[in-house]
């Protein structure tokens, strides 16, 4: 992988920023503090594997910033295809990974799992992380070097300290906390409880089987309590209902001694009575219907109606419709006067602006066609192309003397110039020339005329001047090119000769285009002279045309706006006429109308009455119609009122009648002393309803009754009393009292033996924790065999390729000392390395900078464990500032041979000779600069 092009949208100090990688194996990054080097190894750190933690962000996000974080990355894989990733983050991250091409990839199957962990502690690092190495014990590197290496990533090591944690959690030997320690404990506890409640089992089956037999005596005194109860109620319920029955029997006496009269109607005496008041009620309101019939009549009289106006109605209603119509009208005419005068004013501010010698007459007599306007415009436009026509032929005109002028006065320049050297031109110097040139030259300048000719003829006089200029500077420069190669004898005459040859070389050209230049302006002429004419014919041609129409009219620039005046008057004059008619239409309607309105109030005897006096008496004698005619109907509902008064009077006296017959009596008299006994009896039967219903609610059912009949009767329980019935429920609770006291006693000890938890909650608690401590004893067996398994498997990778990391590491060591180390040994101490004596020295025991040159190596030799991944680049970040020149060199040299196979990507903040060796692998950041890098 090769990072090829960093584009920053936000993040740190740089805000849209797009930095471009010099194309060499390392790349040095180079400024001075706070110009974001640190800032570029976090953005690329956060394209690659994704965006820490919001809290460890803070420090590029700044503060009090809500927009968006992120940018873009492009590099080119090993594979030799190219790739964009993009992340942003917001609310949340947002991740785009695409090919060149613009189809979707996938970055994680790219990287072949490395994550973000794994690559700071192999391939990224700055000098605390170079450092970070020493502070590890040998457990904590042999798991970060072995993990990474067997599996890609650094989490071999957390799955191992995982089912160690898991495992400890569930069991120690020694531990009280884990959860089968705390299992065996209750198990223990519970066993004990268990046998305390096997030596307690057999008294309490005795005192359970006392209590027992103490529930079934206490269950049969309760049964003869009940009996005895039973027994008090139904007395206590017969003596209550006595009173009831001797009452019922009293009315069913009396009742059945009146059911032998004869029947009484159903509701007779309500019915009489209703007849009664029903009877009173009409007889009023028959007295007051006779009172409004009188009423009416004497009103009706004192009415008098003309019928003649009701005879007259349509006439009159369309009278008076014509008289709305009519006044209508006369506003109308108003208005029309009005818009006259209006009218008549705007056509004489027309003629004023049209000039004294248009009158309305002229107007009326111009013509109105509707394509005159258009046609008219036509023309004057065609004029006024004549004119713009001309005014360019003046100004090509005036460009092309000026040419002229400049021409003639170049030659003059020319002409002093030849007189000022006395050279004297060789005619036979073309023959010194090469013949080639010589071609080329004339070839040249026919083309050249051959094109201006052109030009002038298809597109404009003034077109074919800079195809001429071009061409003619064409000839010059070939004949300057030619003169170049003459041979001379000597330097003086051959700069006299080539001077002279080019100033007559330039009089010539210049004598050509001026010929050139007079014959355009003579045809110009010659044009602009054409167009002059014709547009006086065109010109003469529209005012004879416009007074043939009707307009005479000499200046054309305001033609078309006299014109449009005039059709604005004659459409002034076409609504004058309109309106005069429609006047006179007006008139006639309004004289009509008065004719119609004089010939009705003769017919109704009114003189000089007008529309409004009509209207107003049509009212008046409509309204005295009008009420008469409601007298009428109401005197007509009256009368039918009173008829049915009348009839309903006959049939409440029938009703009446038809009573005293169904009650077998004579008279009124007779028919109330009936209706006394019906009542009497109709109360007796609703008392004996209710004191039969009293019966059964307190007894609760018709049989109950009977039998209390039955012992009312026969004179059973005459003799007993309620305080024999107390005596024996008294007798039967007492012993009942006593057993209650025995149970509870024995109860109350049964409780005390099952107060904390029973026999069988203890026995099921014990088996439940027996389940429990199986359950967690095979997870922790799942869990040791697991760590069992990876802890074998570190060991075989450690035999099998930790001493190939090593020889690798001491090879790099050796080569940044220059021999002076030849091996790297780890042991349960630690790094420590053999120096060319054979003395061994701890890591602890080396300078800084070799330690941290022994760390270095350590680093390059894991790279070369990930062979079949992702060839991911190197970056360090100020990682040599403790190594000496000498050292240094070496670490560069042997950095150039990491580079041959991967990216390095160094950023520093100190001078150094590779900066000055290789200029062309600097990037330089700038303090003030956030937009953009520079390469040095």
């Amino acid at each position: 992988m090769k990072i090829n092009t960093l584009a920053i949208h936000r993040f740190g100090r740089f805000e849209d920023k797009k930095i471009d990688f010099p194309q060499t194996p390392i790349v040095m990054i180079y400024g001075e503090n706070e110009t974001g080097k640190s800032t570029i190894m976090a953005f690329i750190l956060g394209q690659l594997f994704g965006f820490p933690s919001k809290k460890a962000l803070e420090k590029w996000k700044g503060k009090n910033r809500s927009d968006a974080l992120g940018g873009a990355l492009t590099f080119t894989a090993d594979d030799g295809k190219s790739y964009r990733v993009e992340r942003n983050l917001f609310d949340q991250e947002e991740m785009r990974f695409v090919s060149a091409t613009g189809g979707a990839a996938d970055l994680h199957a790219l990287l072949r799992g490395i994550n973000r962990v794994l690559y700071q502690n192999v391939f990224c690092f700055d000098l605390d992380g170079l450092r970070d190495i020493d502070k590890k014990n040998p457990s904590d590197m042999n798991d970060l070097l072995l993990g990474a290496g067997m599996i890609g990533s650094g989490e071999l090591g957390s799955l191992e300290q995982k089912l160690e944690k898991n495992c400890a959690e569930l069991f120690k030997k020694s531990g009280k906390k884990p959860q089968i320690n705390r299992l065996f404990t209750e198990l223990n506890a519970c066993s004990a409880d268990l046998k305390e409640w096997e030596k307690k089992l057999d008294s309490y089956q005795e005192l359970q089987q006392k209590i027992r037999d103490n529930q079934k005596q206490l269950e049969e005194l309760e049964a003869q309590k009940k009996s005895i109860q039973h027994e008090f109620q139904w007395w206590t319920a017969f003596s209550a209902a006595r009173p009831l029955i001797l009452t019922y029997q009293a009315l069913n006496h009396e009742h059945q001694h009146l059911e032998q009269d004869l029947p009484f109607p159903q509701n007779g005496q309500e019915r009489y009575e209703d007849t009664r008041k029903r009877l009173i009620t009409l007889n009023n309101d028959l007295a007051e219907s006779d009172e409004q019939i009188g009423q009416l009549d004497e009103s009706r009289r004192l009415i008098h109606a003309n019928e003649q106006w009701r005879e007259l109605e349509g006439s009159l209603q369309r009278l008076f419709h014509d008289a709305v119509t009519d006044v209508q009208n006369q506003k109308e005419r108003q208005r029309i006067d009005e818009e006259c005068r209006k009218q008549q004013a705007d056509l004489k501010r027309l003629c004023d602006l049209l000039g004294s010698i248009w009158s309305p007459e002229r107007i009326r007599q111009a013509s109105s066609e509707l394509t005159l306007r258009h046609q008219l415009k036509e023309k004057i436009n065609c004029w006024k192309k004549n004119l713009d026509e001309q005014r360019d032929g003046v100004r090509d005109l005036e460009s092309i003397s000026e040419r002229a002028k400049n021409l003639e006065s170049r030659l003059k320049d020319c002409a002093f110039k030849r007189m000022a050297t006395g050279g004297k031109r060789h005619h036979d110097a073309p023959s010194a020339r090469p013949v080639r040139f010589q071609a080329l030259t004339i070839l040249t300048g026919c083309v050249t005329l051959l094109l201006t000719v052109l030009s002038a003829v298809v597109i404009t006089p003034l077109a074919g001047v800079p195809v001429f200029l071009f061409g003619v500077g064409m000839c010059a420069s070939l004949y300057f090119f030619a003169t170049a190669h003459t041979d001379g004898n000597s330097k003086g005459e051959v700069h006299a000769r080539s001077e002279d040859d080019r100033i007559a070389a330039e009089q010539t050209l210049l004598e050509d285009q001026l010929r050139a230049v007079r014959a355009d302006e003579r045809r110009l002429n010659e044009r602009h002279e054409a167009y002059t004419r014709a547009g006086r014919n065109l010109e003469e041609e529209i005012r004879v045309w416009l007074r043939e129409q009707g307009y005479p009219i000499d200046d054309l620039n305001g033609a078309e706006e006299k014109v449009r005046l005039v059709n604005d008057a004659q459409e002034i004059c076409r609504k004058l006429d309109t309106f005069s008619d429609r006047q006179q239409a007006l008139g006639k309607a309004h004289e009509k109308f008065k004719h119609e309105t004089r010939k009705l109030a003769a017919k109704l005897g009114i003189q000089d009455g007008d529309a409004d006096y009509l209207e107003q008496r049509y009212r008046q004698e409509v309204e005295e119609i009008r009420r008469r005619e409601d007298l009428d109907k109401q005197r007509l509902i009256y009368q039918k009122q009173r008829e049915r008064i009348v009839n309903r009077i006959e049939l409440i006296k029938h009703e009446q009648t038809s009573l005293l017959e169904e009650a077998n009596v004579a008279n009124e008299a007779q028919f109330f002393i009936a209706a006394d006994r019906d009542e009497r009896r109709r109360v007796l039967k609703k008392q004996m309803e209710t004191c039969r219903m009293q019966l059964l609610e307190l007894t609760g059912s018709e049989k109950q009754v009977q039998e209390y009949v039955a012992y009312l009767d026969s004179h059973q329980w005459e003799n007993l009393s309620e305080q024999e019935f107390k005596e024996r429920i008294s007798v039967v609770e007492l012993k009942l009292t006593e057993l209650r006291d025995q149970l509870a006693s024995d109860r109350a000890t049964s409780a005390s033996l099952e107060k904390n938890d029973s026999y069988r909650d203890t026995l099921d608690r014990y088996h439940a924790l027996l389940n429990d401590t199986g359950i967690k004893a095979k997870d922790w067996a799942a869990f040791q065999t697991a760590l069992w398994a990876i802890r074998e498997a570190k060991e075989q990778y450690r035999e099998q390729r930790l001493p190939r990391v090593l020889n690798d590491a001491a090879t790099y060591f050796e080569m940044m000392t220059d021999g002076r180390y030849e091996s790297i040994q780890l042991d349960d101490d630690g790094f420590s390395a053999i120096d060319s004596a054979g003395q061994r020295i701890h890591a602890i025991g080396l300078s800084r900078g070799t330690a941290e040159q022994l760390y270095l190596s350590l680093r390059l030799a894991l790279m070369k464990v990930f062979s079949g991944y992702e060839t991911l680049p190197m970056i360090i970040d100020d990682g040599f500032v403790n190594f000496d020149h000498s050292r240094s060199k070496k670490v560069y040299e042997l950095l150039e041979k990491v580079a041959e196979n991967r990216q390095v990507i160094i950023l520093t903040c100190h001078d150094n000779d590779f900066q000055r060796a290789h200029p062309e692998a600097v990037l330089r950041l700038h303090a003030d600069d956030r937009t953009s890098a520079s390469h040095s």
